[in-house]
Order: structure tokens, then sequence, then C-alpha cells
């Protein structure tokens, strides 16, 4: 994997570096330092790096100023701040991770996993249809992506949305349930079930419980028993939220799916 390390102050970048080549992996191509968004422009076009550690306090320009101005990005992102104000708005701009200072050894461990899961992603999507320009237009919100990318273990799926059956909460996790190929999986993810919910096309998805996002096309039937409850397609029933009927109801009619 080959990174770029982005940060005002000098020290910080060769203290960053050393601590990825000595405690997270010696394999790890650092191509260069910058120590200001100009330099890292010139690098990036230079190097074309998979990831990009940046801090977010710089002069002149800050990282998300930077990111927008050379938008679409072409490699994940990896803030590196002082600053746990800026987390959310990181997140929103579709950061791998987020590490506070001083750097913590096993966050910044975790963080370059998930910077490596992201390149076999990558490379799964340009074989299979999307480049991956596309995908960072889908996420900027220039175009509507189609499939979500499932990895468990070893193994990475792209599915289709239309082939999600529903998604369950498990904390600040959840469990997917799919079809590939016809049969029925299960993988379970490492985002909360609101982030689904947000990328999820609202026209075929609802969320009709705290705890279980539906694909409206899997329901065969709603009972109405003791509680509300959707019978699905592969006759697994799902609790209905007494609050969240109505506007199912409604959600079903609205788009032609009662």
């Amino acid at each position: 994997m080959t990174v770029i390390i982005v940060d005002d102050e000098k020290e910080a970048c060769y203290n960053l570096s050393n601590i990825l080549l000595e405690f997270v992996d010696p394999g790890i191509n650092i191509a260069g330092i910058a120590n200001s968004t100009i330099e890292a422009e010139a690098l990036i076009n230079k190097f074309q790096p998979d990831a990009v550690f940046l801090d977010i306090e710089m002069p002149n320009e800050n990282a998300f100023q930077f990111l927008e101005r050379i938008s679409p990005v072409p490699f994940n992102v990896i803030f590196v701040t002082a600053y746990d104000e800026y987390a959310l708005k990181a997140f929103k701009l579709n950061a791998i991770d987020y590490i506070l200072k001083p750097i913590s050894i096993s966050e910044l461990t975790i963080a370059v996993a998930k910077a490596k899961e992201q390149l076999e992603v990558k490379k799964i999507l340009s074989e299979k249809g999307p480049t991956y320009n596309q995908i960072s237009q889908m996420a900027s919100g220039n175009a509507r992506p189609e499939n979500i990318v499932l990895k468990d273990n070893n193994n990475l799926d792209v599915v289709a949305f239309k082939d999600l059956i529903y998604i369950e909460a498990m904390g600040s996790y959840s469990k997917i349930y799919f079809l590939k190929d016809g049969i029925e999986k299960n993988v379970i993810m490492s985002k909360a079930i609101a982030e689904y919910e947000e990328v999820l096309p609202t026209q075929s998805f609802f969320r009709v419980h705290k705890t279980f996002l539906v694909n409206c096309r899997f329901i065969a039937s709603i009972l109405k028993e003791n509680a509300y409850m959707l019978m699905l397609k592969n006759k697994l029933t799902i609790p209905i939220s007494r609050r969240k009927y109505t506007p199912l109801m409604q959600h079903l009619k609205i788009n032609g799916l009662a």
C-alpha cells in the first residue's frame, strides 16, 4: 500500500512515519511527506497513493477545503488530528478512519487494516464494472450507487441493493441478510444500522423497527395479531414498532409496493 503523510508539523510527520513502519506494517510504502496542501497535491499527482494520512488544521487551507477542491478523491483518507470536534464531518466525507493525537498504535493498526480492505473492494469493483472514479462520484452525490460491498473474513461480495433482504442492528454492528446467486446469506458488518439507512434508497428500504431495516420488495404480508409483524417471502417474521405501522403503510402505498 502506497501512502502519503500530510501535516504542517514536520515532527508529527516523521513520528507517524516511524510508528507505521516500526509498529504497524514495515511493508507500507511511504511515498512522500507534505507539510502543506500544495505540497500534498503535487505528491498525490506524482505518486497516485492508495491512502493519505491527513492532518485537518493547516495554514491557508484545511483538510476539508483541500479535499473538496480536488474532488473526486481517488484515494482513501485517514484523518490524523488533535481536534475531535471534526469527527462527524470527517466521516461524512467518507474518511476511512479518524485518529486523534497522540497516536494510538492499536487505532492506527485498525485504520491501516480498513484502508487495505478498501483496496480489495476497489479491485473487485473495477473488475465488476464501475471504476473507482465512478464510485467516488456516487459517494459525492453525483450519481446513485446500486451495489454494496460486504466483507466476511476473506470473502468479498458485491451485492445489488435489490438483493438485500433486511438488516438487523447489533449495537454498533449490523447483520445483513442478502441473496447471492439465489442463496440466502448473511454477514456481520462493523457499521451501525443508521449508516445503511442513510445510504440505501428510501423508496425500497424502510426502518420498520429500531432493530430492523427491511427491503420492502421482500415483504409477503403484514400480520395483525397481538402486535404488528411483517412476513417476508422467506417466511421469516419481523416486528413492526407501533409508531412505524402507519408510516410503513403509507410508504408501501406511495411507492406502489402495497
